[in-house]
């Protein structure tokens, strides 16, 4: 089971980004973005998305636990006594007011998209409050998590929306005009409490040390990722605004698709580690836990505590580091020499494959 809350913490994620892109891009004058279509029925399948899909979490609790004391007394215990039960209370009674709200209401308009981003927020709001940085920190886990999740859906909904509701790349550059400086802001936002959040969760002394565990690989291959998707955004925000100007026949719109997709394997890895043991002590979590697969895949030898993890270059990690530059250099002259997008998104992640097996084999 613990797959499929991979994939649907996900998909909670992807729903929450469709929700916001569509309601800030209705706020966007129409001469500022390319013509958008989206049915009404994307946000109600997205609303209904966030509810089952923040279920899931407790539905694997209920399987765990039902047999010991019951089905009707694992429920109560569930949503009087966790937060993660309490939070999803609340997510259903917003859920419930907004999908009213989106049915009755024109929405797809400025004035109703405003309650609907509000609605979106509290949605918001009530995941944050489940999640492991505010279980463990209470307040200031639940403000750079909501701060982490908010600016993310931001830039991902917006990137979803354009790139895969667009009809065209009509007003393209007055699109990026805005829209590059607040997925700047948008990545300012998302470093910065995501480091805080990584400073609650794993002491930065013990970073390495946490890739012998699951949560801490997790975060690694996550933090890998985000090496493709800054070489997108360089790529879209920058590059492509030049051939926009220069090539009438260019459309950006295939480029933005290969980033938005991008973005979403950050929300796949950041579905796992919402569903992995946080390394409160790294020593006592591989005892009860183990090492991670991956991990022990690459170290191949046994681990003796206390952990202390090296990282050093050798032939072989000096060569994939190498190769990732290669891998690199392959992406921004894809684009240059004016190849399918493909080709640089194989690239890009080849690149980031090749960091993440320097890493390994480095490590000692």
């Amino acid at each position: 089971m613990i797959y499929l809350l991979y994939v649907t913490e996900t998909l909670l994620y992807v729903c929450f980004s469709i929700l916001l892109g569509c309601f800030i891009i209705q706020m966007v004058p129409e001469d500022r973005k390319p013509k958008v279509t989206i049915h009404k029925r994307w946000l109600q399948l997205s609303i209904l998305g966030i509810v089952f899909l923040s279920f899931m979490p407790i539905l694997q609790l209920i399987v765990l636990f039902y047999e010991q004391i019951g089905l009707l007394l694992t429920i109560q215990n569930i949503f009087s006594s966790f937060e993660l039960g309490k939070a999803w209370l609340f997510t259903l009674v917003i859920a419930i007011f907004f999908y009213l709200f989106v049915s009755i209401f024109p929405v797809l308009n400025k004035r109703y998209a405003i309650m609907s981003i509000l609605f979106t927020l509290c949605l918001i709001l009530t995941i944050s409050w489940a999640s492991h940085p505010a279980t463990l920190s209470e307040w200031s886990g639940f403000g750079y998590h909501s701060i982490h999740f908010t600016a993310v859906c931001v830039w991902v909904g917006t990137l979803l929306v354009v790139s895969w509701f667009s009809k065209d790349n009509e007003n393209w550059l007055s699109f990026l005009k805005w829209f590059t400086p607040v997925a700047l802001a948008c990545l300012s936002l998302t470093i910065v409490s995501g480091f805080f959040i990584m400073t609650i969760i794993v002491d930065l002394n013990d970073y390495p040390n946490s890739w012998t565990i699951d949560y801490g690989h997790s975060l690694l291959i996550k933090h890998i990722i985000i090496v493709p998707i800054l070489i997108f955004a360089f790529i879209n925000g920058f590059w492509a605004k030049k051939r926009v100007k220069k090539e009438k026949d260019f459309n950006p719109i295939p480029w933005v698709k290969a980033e938005s997709i991008l973005l979403i394997l950050i929300f796949a890895a950041t579905g796992v580690l919402g569903q992995q043991e946080p390394p409160h002590n790294i020593d006592n979590t591989i005892q009860s836990s183990g090492v991670s697969p991956l991990f022990q895949l690459f170290y191949g030898g046994s681990l003796t505590s206390p952990i202390n993890i090296q990282l050093g270059f050798n032939f072989t990690s000096s060569l994939l580091a190498i190769l990732s530059l290669f891998f690199l250099f392959i992406v921004l002259l894809a684009f240059l020499k004016k190849a399918p997008p493909i080709v640089s998104f194989i690239m890009s992640l080849l690149c980031a494959l090749s960091v993440y097996f320097a890493l390994m084999v480095g490590i000692s």
